[in-house]
């Protein structure tokens, strides 16, 4: 089993890790972008990073259906070879505005990949060790998000932002070539129906109004009417969205699937955590480079130390998740990320002090979010039966994607302007998130006890079938 295991699961965690790594590099290389582009500003530019999401939170769930629907392995490859497409456009981009769009063709591959692989990985373990397989996952992503800002930073030092994007061609073009030998050809496991294309363009407007209007209320006002008119329209759509998901015999998103209590509190949580997840690196990373004077080399150096703890912690927290259950593992991590973002916001300051303030910081929240995600990874997947393990792994990544997209977009309003060299800018975004890790820690109480079955049962279980 395990030499007829080993070849697949390396492709797979090779995907993985480009996916994961994508996001570090463009971390580190974004205040390189920023001088390469003078004309454009920061709530601009901010659409490398939200037009990526974006679509990348939007392809997340019809990934899941396609792939139930039309097998696994066809629309992996398909997701695969959009993203390194995508990223060879943003290598040659020739302006922002192409950059930006090249990001928003890279997302949809993106956004294919991140769930399908660990939907692929999962069959490989028995639903007893699901723990290990999602521990196996994330430890791949930690191992990228370990090396993706030192290696980010050397290669915005060497030359510029685009030899990051040109780092995935290679890495890439193996990966691809490695899948389409060693992938098995997967049976649908749904009906061969199209999902709702309709729907996908309410979900992309659902969570691309509301950025829109976050980044943009510093230039067009809070009150103004542009930004109340795109906040209104996003919930508008949202609620269509809800709407024709539940009528529409092949919706984008089974909404089914969260008819169980767990399912829905996983994927709140793992909400809550996206709004923090992804903008506290970058606000770390921009607090080095504006405050303390860091370059983009190092202050990849200086956060790398969290990551590797990341890597370390990820395959141990796996393997507690089934001994201590999800409860109790997702409020271990948010204890963690709580004293990081605490500590920042009470410590950090004008002066450097690296070692005792950053370095302590960034390791707490490598172990935080490494607890944290594989917490919520296994809960959001227990009670979701095999045949739909594609949707339940996209929902979770959404639920995680959309709290990044919204997150971010938040980061960039706050830092907009003078604020972007502003110490207490910083204080007010770290002590922001202290108050979300409360709201992660609300939403994990109500996770499954340790107690309960097994996961080799809940696997099977339909979903809401759990007793109120």
């Amino acid at each position: 089993m395990r030499g007829s295991r080993a070849l697949p699961l390396a492709v797979l965690c090779g995907s993985a890790f480009l996916g994961a790594i994508d996001v570090q590099l463009a971390n580190i290389a974004f205040p390189d972008m920023l001088r390469s582009f003078p004309s454009s500003g920061l709530p601009e530019l901010s659409w490398v990073f939200n037009g990526y999401a974006i679509t990348f939170t939007a392809a997340l769930l019809p990934a899941g259906g396609l792939a139930d629907r039309f097998g696994y392995r066809r629309v992996f490859l398909a997701g695969l070879t959009v993203f390194v497409v995508g990223a060879a456009l943003c290598a040659v981009a020739p302006s922002a505005g192409i950059l930006i769009a090249a990001r928003v063709v890279q997302g949809v591959g993106g956004g294919v990949i991140t769930p399908l692989t660990l939907a692929l990985i999962l069959p490989y373990y028995p639903p007893e060790r699901r723990g290990t397989a999602i521990g196996l996952w994330s430890a791949t992503q930690s191992v990228a998000t370990a090396s993706g800002p030192s290696l980010g930073g050397l290669l915005v030092a060497v030359w510029d932002w685009r030899t990051v994007f040109f780092l995935h061609l290679p890495v890439g073009l193996v990966v691809l070539f490695g899948a389409w030998r060693t992938l098995a050809r997967t049976p649908p496991s749904a009906p061969s129906r199209m999902p709702d294309i309709v729907g996908l363009v309410l979900l992309v407007a659902a969570i691309g109004l509301p950025s829109l209007a976050i980044v943009q209320s510093d230039a067009w006002g809070p009150g103004s009417p542009g930004t109340i008119l795109a906040l209104a329209a996003g919930v508008l759509v949202g609620v269509l969205f809800i709407r024709r998901a539940r009528s529409h015999p092949a919706p984008i998103v089974d909404l089914k699937i969260l008819r169980a209590r767990g399912t829905q509190r996983a994927n709140l949580a793992m909400f809550l955590l996206g709004l923090v997840m992804f903008a506290l690196p970058l606000a770390n990373i921009l607090f080095l480079t504006k405050i303390w004077g860091y370059s983009e080399a190092q202050a990849g150096l200086a956060v790398t130390p969290g990551a590797v703890v990341q890597v370390l912690t990820a395959p141990l927290a796996g393997r507690l998740a089934a001994r201590t259950g999800h409860r109790r593992l997702a409020l271990g991590g948010v204890v963690l990320l709580s004293l990081a973002t605490g500590y920042l916001a009470l410590a950090a300051g004008g002066g450097q002090a690296y070692l005792s303030v950053v370095l302590p910081a960034v390791v707490a929240t490598g172990m935080g979010v490494a607890v944290l995600v594989n917490a919520l990874s296994g809960a959001a997947v227990a009670e979701i039966p095999p045949a739909r393990l594609a949707t339940g792994t996209a929902m979770s990544v959404t639920s995680r994607a959309c709290g990044a997209v919204i997150g971010v977009s938040a980061l960039v309003l706050v830092l907009s302007g003078d604020r972007l060299g502003s110490t207490a800018a910083y204080h007010g975004v770290w002590a922001t998130m202290l108050g979300l890790c409360a709201l992660i820690a609300v939403a994990a109480s109500g996770l499954r006890s340790p107690e309960a079955p097994a996961t080799a049962g809940a696997g099977r279980r339909e979903p809401g079938s759990e007793p109120p």
